[in-house]
């Protein structure tokens, strides 16, 4: 049933990434216009999967825009009611040019949207990693008062993007608006690393880093330790934020619980699949073994900082305020390998067989 009469326009930034899809899949379910942008709609591989998605050819229009480029985003934004503002660079190594893009794209987006009177309210996409990075006390339980220290030298450039594109965008929201300007509402979602079947064929981080599990890149995994939630509960969060008054204004932590070490990622996903012909790691990297290992290998590096480190949030403003209930990270991991899979994103081994998944609601409560 469309929640709406078909009449409202959404805009989906970076709409062919892996959380963007998601957003656009069940914005076109429940009945709403989607306008996606993409850096170029001459990306075949990009654009393909979008197209491909139900409702597309009924309800999806496609523009070029660059998070680069300010002077793309007033025809971006025009006619728009609602802009779900997901696009961001995430690259798995990450240099301080990604701070300046960020912040910049960021802005170039808001400040399209208060020259455009139709758009009403603001989500966007922000991490949990401007949240708990840079603490002294880094083994407690964080929620939507916790910033990330900047100045902390532990603070890596992705997590220092993240953490001062949100503090820009609330910024612009309370001082950058003119009278005469559109004074749009603001919702930034947090969520944790995102996991989850695959709608698009290019690989952002999440999915690489469940590669590397799945494809013998790895010989043993750090002891590193990671929050998860299911890219559905992400793009529905999106979505529920968009129309709920109570989230103006509001930052909210969108994760399930517990968090899970990389061994015990690897353990789920060579339950399911190592019968198949797949090869996962069984054992835990010894910190003075990756100590070394970083003096020559630049992601090994970034990541000392991050081992035996216990992860943990708070994600009742999510449930309260949103109404979530989080799926099974261990079946969102097991759904996403299948994806990735069927997508020719993992090669298909001897002894694969396609995914027979037991009939538990994905949204199963934890």
């Amino acid at each position: 049933m469309s929640r709406n009469n078909g009449q409202t326009r959404v805009l989906v930034t970076g709409a062919s990434g892996y959380l963007a899809t998601h957003c656009v899949q069940q914005l076109l379910d429940d009945g709403y216009l989607v306008r996606g942008t993409v850096r170029n709609l001459s990306n075949t591989k990009k654009i393909k999967p979008l197209h491909e998605l139900r409702h597309a050819k009924e309800r999806l229009e496609l523009v070029e825009a660059d998070l680069t480029q300010p002077e793309t985003w007033p025809n971006a934004v025009a006619n728009c009611d609602y802009v779900l503002h997901v696009a961001s660079p995430f690259p798995v190594v990450a240099d301080d040019s990604v701070v300046k893009i960020a912040v910049d794209g960021t802005l170039n987006v808001l400040k399209a949207c208060a020259k455009a009177s139709s758009v009403k309210k603001i989500v966007l996409t922000s991490s949990c990693a401007s949240v708990n990075e840079g603490h002294d006390d880094e083994n407690r339980i964080f929620n939507e008062d916790d910033w990330t220290d900047v100045n902390s030298p532990k603070v890596l450039p992705y997590s220092k993007s993240k953490t001062e594109a949100e503090k820009a965008a609330w910024d612009f929201v309370e001082n950058g608006i003119t009278v005469d300007e559109n004074h749009f509402k603001l919702t930034c979602l947090n969520p944790t690393l995102i996991v989850g079947p695959v709608l698009m064929d290019t690989q952002g981080t999440s999915i690489t880093v469940v590669r590397r599990f799945m494809n013998n890149e790895m010989p043993a995994v750090p002891a590193l330790q990671l929050a998860l939630v299911d890219v559905r509960d992400v793009a529905k969060a999106h979505i529920s934020a968009m129309t709920n008054p109570k989230t103006d204004g509001q930052r909210i932590l969108v994760t399930a619980q517990p968090s899970y070490w990389f061994l015990d990622i690897s353990k789920i996903l060579a339950k399911e699949f190592r019968h198949q012909g797949y090869w996962l790691p069984k054992f835990q990297v010894p910190y003075p073994i990756l100590w070394v290992y970083s003096i020559f290998d630049s992601q090994a590096k970034q990541i000392l900082e991050r081992v035996n480190r216990k992860i943990r949030f708070d994600n009742s403003k999510a449930k309260e305020l949103l109404n979530m209930e989080f799926t099974n990270p261990e079946r969102s991991l097991i759904e996403m390998v299948y994806s990735m899979i069927e997508r020719g994103i993992l090669p298909k081994k001897s002894g694969y067989k396609p995914a027979q998944l037991d009939k538990e609601p994905h949204n199963s409560h934890l």
